[in-house]
């Protein structure tokens, strides 16, 4: 889609790209009118590379592929899709990244400008490529942005930023922990108002904490018996009427208050948060058997999203998590506690079951290895009591079995759906 994006909007410009790609050419492949695509690209054609003046770098591509460095060895400019649309846009821009929550961050803070009167465009990693959003005119735009597209391009000139959180992930693209990091951080260095970045150099910067300490503007408090959002102080909404569920959707919403700041008061976005609607396959109720609550988080796609999944449920052991795929080789162990007194039954399947089995073993935790999701979700309705919940928080990537996660947590429902189906029709008379 980004690759797409770039040659349409050059093409709008009278400019025709080359274009390489490292796969094999798609059955389902639609040429663009007048561009020459070569397939199976491994390394540059010399005479390619000695007329070559930019390069327009695909975030699949990491840093250290041969394409990648022969054209820094040439001495050739290199530059992100980010890098074209900043170059291009004429409204402020707001970015936002993390390793969890981005998106519906990224939704929150579009709906609340929406909500407030502003055009809002909303896309990057998220949906609509961002090149795709100067069709058209925005007061405002919000782009999610992953690491991927962070590393590749240039300090961004960013009206309002923010990086939510940084756990374990993409080891695979970046190498380890630390390029990671530094990678998502780099959004800081040029925003005007930085939301979370503790030594910005830049204008505004403000804290987001679960806690409501002195240091950290906006935080959460209690107040007669409730928990509140705060900002400086100030009780905003209660938990209880927030839009969505989950102890780490309220972080979310305060980000995304925190992160419309300059353009709406605290007060009023607290105000506008009702009528937001949560996205699929993020910590989603399903309508399941009705003794029986399902979840489907299929998103949390590393460790970091289902720990934050988990810190949500309280130490009962009510809760039958299924769980694996391909971990990207993350460090699973840290999933060890926040599994412990909470979870009954761990229910693995994918590439990398063994691994959490041996997580679960450590720590205590009863669980069962199966070899499709249809076998995870009869186990674990077969283990569910009235008043469990069944929970699809993967903690790994799913390559290894489904196209993305979308299928995988899709795949999830119609089983819950069956199961609950099956269940109405047993207890007709």
């Amino acid at each position: 889609m980004t690759g797409r994006s770039v040659v349409e909007h050059l093409d709008k410009q009278g400019i025709h790209p080359l274009v390489f790609d490292t796969r094999t050419e798609p059955a389902t492949f639609e040429r663009p009118s007048d561009i020459e695509v070569i397939w199976q690209v491994e390394e540059w054609p010399r005479e390619v590379l000695a007329k070559t003046k930019q390069v327009i770098v695909s975030p699949g591509l990491p840093l250290h592929h041969p394409l990648v460095r022969q054209a820094q060895a040439a001495g050739i400019s290199i530059i992100s899709d980010i890098d074209l649309f900043m170059s291009r846009v004429d409204a402020p821009v707001i970015g936002v990244t993390g390793t969890n929550g981005k998106s519906t961050v990224v939704l929150l803070v579009g709906h609340l400008l929406q909500a407030s009167g502003l055009r809002c465009s909303v896309g990057g990693n998220l949906g609509v490529p961002a090149l795709a959003l100067l069709d058209s005119p925005a007061d405002v735009y919000v782009l999610e942005l992953s690491s991927f597209q962070l590393a590749h391009s240039a300090h961004l000139a960013l009206a309002s930023a923010g990086v939510l959180n940084i756990t374990d992930d993409h080891r695979d693209w970046h190498g380890d922990l630390d390029s990671y990091r530094r990678a998502k951080e780099r959004i800081y260095v040029k925003a005007e108002y930085s939301v979370g970045g503790r030594d910005c150099a830049r204008s505004v910067s403000v804290r987001v904490d679960m806690s409501a300490s002195g240091a950290n503007r906006w935080g959460v408090a209690s107040l007669n018996e409730a928990q509140w959002l705060i900002c400086d102080g100030t009780p905003l909404i209660a938990v209880s009427d927030l839009p969505l569920a989950g102890r780490h959707n309220v972080e979310n919403c305060l980000w995304a208050m925190a992160l419309v700041e300059p353009w709406i008061q605290p007060r009023r976005a607290a105000q506008l948060l009702g009528g937001f609607q949560g996205l699929p396959h993020r910590f989603e109720r399903l309508s399941g058997p009705t003794d029986i609550h399902c979840i489907n988080d299929s998103k949390a796609t590393n460790v970091g999203a289902t720990m934050a999944a988990l810190a949500g449920f309280a130490l009962d052991n009510r809760l039958i998590l299924i769980a694996g795929g391909d971990s990207k080789n993350a460090d699973l162990a840290p999933l060890g506690a926040a599994m412990r007194g909470r979870v009954r039954l761990l229910i693995t399947l994918g590439k990398d079951a063994a691994a959490l089995n041996e997580v679960a073993s450590i720590s205590g935790v009863e669980h069962q290895q199966v070899a499709t999701m249809d076998e995870a979700v009869d186990s674990a309705f077969a283990h569910a009591c009235a008043g469990d919940t069944v929970l699809l928080s993967p903690a790994c990537a799913s390559l290894d079995m489904y196209p993305n996660f979308i299928a995988r947590g899709e795949h999830f429902r119609e089983l819950i759906l069956n199961v609950t189906k099956a269940r109405k029709v047993e207890v007709s008379p």
